[in-house]
């Protein structure tokens, strides 16, 4: 067997094992997801068929626990932004610098052509991470 056969066999039943895995955690994580939903709103039921303080207490804390649900998923996105942005600044340093090694005349010049679309672009995403990203949910 070949070399670029053997490697392909191994990529193909990589690309096959993480799409598997993927598959079955989507599998297993959505009954529990299912489950929460339903215990919510069974919960939301039983506090509108009987209104009282309590349930007042009950509805103001979980007002805040999605609040605190929605504070931290407004914190992990600015993180994926912000991680995002500076991959793509360090690949476009990293091809840049890698045009100016390999030095055949003008890399430079290629190597700054280059390398400055994916820089802009991470500095993009880092400034969109860095602004806070509470636009969408302004509209």
């Amino acid at each position: 067997m070949t070399t670029n056969a053997a490697l392909f066999l191994f990529l193909a039943a990589a690309v096959i094992a993480v799409f598997a895995f993927a598959s079955i955690v989507v599998w297993v994580t959505t009954p529990a997801r299912e489950r929460q939903a339903r215990d919510r709103l069974a919960l939301l039921k039983t506090l509108a068929e009987n209104p009282s303080e309590q349930a007042r207490e009950v509805l103001n804390l979980l007002r805040e626990q999605d609040a605190l649900r929605a504070e931290r998923k407004d914190r992990e996105d600015r993180r994926g932004w912000i991680a995002g942005g500076l991959i793509l600044i360090a690949v476009a340093v990293g091809l840049g610098l890698m045009l100016l090694i390999l030095d055949t005349g003008d890399s430079w010049k290629v190597g700054a052509a280059a390398g400055m679309i994916p820089f802009l672009i991470g500095c993009v995403l880092l400034v969109t991470g860095l602004s806070g990203m509470r636009a969408s949910h302004r509209l």
